[in-house]
């Protein structure tokens, strides 16, 4: 029987990474791992093992700031006063200015009415000064003077809800709240009032009642164009996209500069998937205000979202550099940095993003990825293991990314191992076999069954090494069963766990279950030259040397530095008899791997020495 020939201190087989027939709908990414003996099992990424494991472009339906939300009630604010001088919302008396009035004792003497109608006026003074405070004095004296004075009661309602939006620019809303709740019981018609209502409970993150505070306004008083923005910034957030095209639209017809209008329809634009548009309105937006952080960073992932990752950098970095706290816009970057194969750069974001949220599993989970991309497995391992650790608090977290993240941390004790090898330190497979149980007991999918069979083969190589037979032979047992879980599972999901199930088969000595096995594998995936190469072990093992030397010949024809296969051609054509085509091979071996070429001298017995 042939054992696969050690090679010492093995590099990872350096193959392009391919695509395998769909699982459910996502596409597998397989990657060989050198094992002790210098053979080449593959593991199974359930998606590809090049980029970031969470893409998330963005993260909520856009937020709002405080500054932003007291802007807002300043247009309202200037919008309803223009309006109001131009074209009165309420029935008007005559101003009268305070200082025009007669002394205290003639009023007193003057009828109700009289009086109210004079103090009516006072208001009407105050409310073209813009001075609240007074208007609502002298209004509500009028009214209190004469109930039925309409132009009192109206007055009053109008320069209660004008107080409102004043406390609302202070950022004051529980006096707000009162003072609109006041203007509604003197005028349940004042938009304003409604309009106040709706800020306040948009600061309560109440978006229902907000909204409906909101349309209230605008049927009430339809010339309130400013309420479009809140409006449709409302409709966006809870995924009424055609309402929030319709009024963002229009103000930015209204007010095509506004970067607030512009960042919001570029969102609209997003989740309609026109994202040509989408960037458009998020460049006019940083036009007009270029230190407009989420529209630097909307931009950012939509460029990410439509492949031009490298176009999108600058926005992300720009994001975080306004706004150094932005967490998004740092896993967004660190995406970036990934998919354009930085892996320095990108491990520096989502070490921000970390810092910024050190409970995030994505984050984690990303970092780790960019750890194992960059040969720090070590690094990758802990970083993993954190991911893990959240996601089993967390029980929204799916089955399969939970079971991705226990599987990966399989993968990376496997590369510490190839590192180790070299370093004579013990391989770590025990741990390799305990996580990818786990995610078996998750997600007993067949990606999950042919990693934990992988990994039994693998540990079970390294019991071999240490001559632990009795343990060894219990593992490639476990191998085995658990690589026929996923090939029966899904007959048509083949290469990778086909190839570890045929090495298996051929180091459990059933030689003709590897011959079968691995010349599927060979048939599915002609250019994998190292499936060529153990195929060609199970011919020899079976003791068809024939069979093995073309096996072997092809392997080395396709690769003519593939030391391993050289050594097993020589040992087949010495079975042969072809003791000539064997001393070829320990002549080639002699300049590619003098260990190797002792080890064929030595199984000849010098024959291809002499």
């Amino acid at each position: 029987m042939i054992r696969r020939a050690r090679t010492g201190a093995v590099a990872f087989l350096l193959v392009n990474s391919f695509f395998v027939t769909p699982l459910a709908s996502a596409a597998q990414d397989l990657v060989p791992i050198s094992d002790i003996t210098g053979g080449s099992s593959v593991f199974v990424f359930r998606n590809s093992s090049r980029g970031p494991s969470r893409k998330v472009f963005t993260t909520d339906r856009g937020t709002r700031s405080k500054t932003q939300r007291i802007a807002s009630a300043q247009k309202i604010n200037r919008q309803y006063v223009t309006l109001a001088k131009v074209a009165p919302r309420r029935t008007r008396t005559t101003s009268v200015d305070p200082n025009t009035l007669p002394p205290e004792s003639k009023i007193k003497e003057m009828p109700a009415a009289e009086a109210a109608k004079l103090f009516a006026g006072v208001g009407e003074y105050y409310i073209d000064k813009e001075d609240t405070l007074h208007a609502i004095d002298f209004f509500r004296q009028a009214f209190d003077l004469d109930k039925k004075n309409s132009v009192a009661k109206n007055g009053l309602s109008e320069a209660l809800a004008l107080r409102g939006n004043e406390f609302l620019l202070k950022d004051q809303n529980d006096e707000a709240e009162k003072v609109f709740q006041e203007a509604l019981e003197y005028n349940p018609n004042n938009g304003v009032a409604y309009y106040g209502l709706g800020e306040i409970y948009v600061a309560a993150d109440n978006k229902a009642e907000a909204i409906k505070n909101y349309e209230k306004a605008l049927t009430l008083d339809k010339a309130l164009t400013e309420i479009y923005v809140p409006l449709g910034i409302l409709y966006y957030q809870t995924g009424e996209i055609k309402k929030a095209d319709e009024l963002l639209t229009k103000a930015i017809a209204n007010s095509p500069e506004d970067a607030e209008t512009q960042y919001f329809l570029g969102l609209v634009r997003a989740s309609q998937t026109k994202y040509d548009d989408a960037m458009r309105a998020f460049r006019a937006a940083i036009t007009s205000d270029p230190k407009y952080a989420a529209a630097h960073f909307a931009l950012g992932s939509t460029l990410q979202r439509t492949g031009k990752t490298a176009d999108a950098i600058p926005e992300l970095q720009q994001a975080v550099s306004l706004k150094p706290n932005y967490f998004e816009a740092w896993f967004a970057l660190g995406n970036a940095y990934l998919e354009q194969e930085n892996y320095q750069e990108s491990i520096k974001a989502y070490l921000e993003a970390a810092r910024l949220k050190n409970d995030n599993v994505d984050t984690y989970e990303n970092l780790g990825d960019a750890y194992r991309l960059a040969g720090s497995f070590n690094d990758a391992e802990a970083r993993y293991v954190l991911a893990s650790t959240f996601i089993e608090r967390d029980e929204k977290y799916s089955k399969d990314e939970a079971a991705d993240v226990y599987s990966k941390i399989g993968y990376v004790l496997a590369k510490q191992c190839e590192v180790n090898m070299a370093k004579a330190v013990p391989c770590r497979w025990n741990a390799a076999t305990r996580a990818l149980e786990k995610a078996v007991t998750i997600n007993s999918t067949p990606v999950n069954y042919a990693n934990l069979g992988w990994a039994y083969y693998n540990a079970a190589h390294d019991d071999m090494y240490a001559k632990r037979d009795a343990e060894a032979h219990d593992k490639l047992l476990k191998a085995r069963d658990n690589l026929l879980k996923a090939v029966q599972a899904n007959p048509n999901y083949l290469e990778g766990p086909l190839l570890n199930l045929g090495m298996t088969y051929s180091d459990l000595g059933d030689t003709q279950g590897a011959i079968e096995t691995l010349s599927k594998v060979v048939e599915k995936e002609p250019s994998w030259n190292f499936a060529v190469n153990e195929l060609g072990i199970a011919y020899f093992n079976a003791k068809n040397y024939k069979e093995a030397s073309n096996r072997f010949r092809t392997a080395v024809g396709r690769d003519d530095k593939f030391a391993a296969a050289w050594l097993n051609l020589g040992k087949s054509e010495f079975r042969n008899g072809n003791v000539g085509e064997a001393r070829k091979a320990y002549e080639k071996l002699a300049k590619l791997n003098p260990r190797f070429a002792r080890d064929l001298a030595l199984y000849t017995q010098g024959a291809v020495t002499k």
